[in-house]
Formats: structure tokens, C-alpha cells, sequence
């Protein structure tokens, strides 16, 4: 059994998951009904382990945090070809999870950078 620490092993922190965390708290302006939706669903991504499941990831999460979470989504990624000198490799596979917390909670990580 991994403990929590083993799941999550690092924040994602580029500029996609970066703007998706500045967009996910955004008000967007319903041209419609001429209304002002707020959203205040924060949304994070961390690098996770290989065999790591939603609900290990969420218990992680909120345990490390202190904050509830609403979704957990899990991306694969494949790890790349490369070419060093004659040699052929191969970088590794991993893993990565997007995060949803329960609106009204936020965790503050990446924002000085």
C-alpha cells in the first residue's frame, strides 16, 4: 500500500495547467440571458504515480490540502523516443491528474511564479 506522499509526486506547473487554474476561478459573461456566471471551481494538476487510481488520488489530495474535491480526471502519457548519439532510448511513461476542487476551496501553489 502507498502512503499519500507516494501518489502525488509533484505539481504540474506550466502554462496550460497554469491557465487553466486562472480560467477555472474566472466569471464568464452569459451573452444570452445577459448574466454573470461565477465559477469558482479551481482546478489542479499534479504528476502522479504509474499505478495510481481516482480514488487514491483524491484521498491524497484532500488529506495533504485540507480542501474537498469535486472530479478527478487521469491523463497517460506516453514517454518519448530519444536519440543519444548512436544509441536509441526511450524517456519514461507518466501519468498526470487534473484536480477539481468543491467550489469555495482553493489551494495556492505556482502563483509567485
Amino acid at each position: 500500500m502507498k502512503t499519500i506522499w507516494d501518489v502525488l509526486k509533484a505539481p504540474v506547473i506550466t502554462e496550460k495547467a497554469l491557465r487553466l487554474k486562472e480560467e477555472s476561478t474566472r466569471d464568464i459573461r452569459d451573452s444570452k440571458n445577459k448574466k454573470t456566471i461565477k465559477r469558482d471551481r479551481q482546478v489542479l494538476a499534479f504528476r502522479v504515480a504509474g499505478d495510481a487510481n481516482k480514488y487514491s488520488i483524491k484521498n491524497a489530495v484532500e488529506t495533504i490540502f485540507k480542501v474537498k474535491v469535486d472530479q478527478v480526471r487521469v491523463v497517460n502519457y506516453r514517454g518519448k523516443s530519444v536519440r543519444r548519439g548512436r544509441t536509441v532510448g526511450r524517456k519514461s511513461d507518466w501519468r498526470k491528474a487534473y484536480v477539481t476542487l468543491v467550489s469555495g476551496n482553493t489551494v495556492e501553489y505556482a502563483d509567485t511564479i
